[in-house]
């Protein structure tokens, strides 16, 4: 590595870029200049701040940007989960199964489990125990 590459890695490093970005300006591999960084401690001094501010998608509140990382899309596990918990349709739920129990006849919903047999414990226990009472 030439002292032109190792001065370009040091002065980008301290101005935030990411290791691949600096690869491509400097002609190395990204591997070559993160374990240069490493080695020689060249670190971000300042993180840009991105100029578009990011807003939570629950409480509206800013959120903090770290650049060279994903853009976070909640400010806290807390908005993130009551989100989650208002928009239960807004996933890509694709293991949903319609079964028929085997205690009662009712079908049921199952997620993720297609050979569940029962709707409830308590159809699980009224077919196996044949009443409940334990005497088979």
């Amino acid at each position: 590595m030439t002292d032109e590459q190792k001065t370009l890695i040091k002065n980008m490093r301290s101005q935030g870029c990411s290791y691949a970005t600096i690869a491509d300006k400097a002609g190395a591999s990204r591997d070559a200049v993160k374990k240069y960084c490493q080695r020689h401690r060249a670190t971000m001094t300042v993180a840009p701040i991105s100029s578009v501010a990011l807003r939570c998608k629950f409480c509206g509140n800013d959120i903090p940007v770290v650049h060279g990382r994903k853009q976070p899309v909640f400010c806290s596990t807390e908005c993130r989960r009551a989100w989650w918990k208002a928009h239960p349709d807004s996933g890509k739920h694709k293991a949903y199964y319609t079964i028929v129990c085997a205690g009662c006849g009712r079908k049921f919903v199952s997620y993720g489990n297609a050979g569940r047999k029962y709707c409830s414990h308590d159809c699980y226990i009224r077919s196996r125990f044949k009443g409940g009472n334990g005497n088979g």
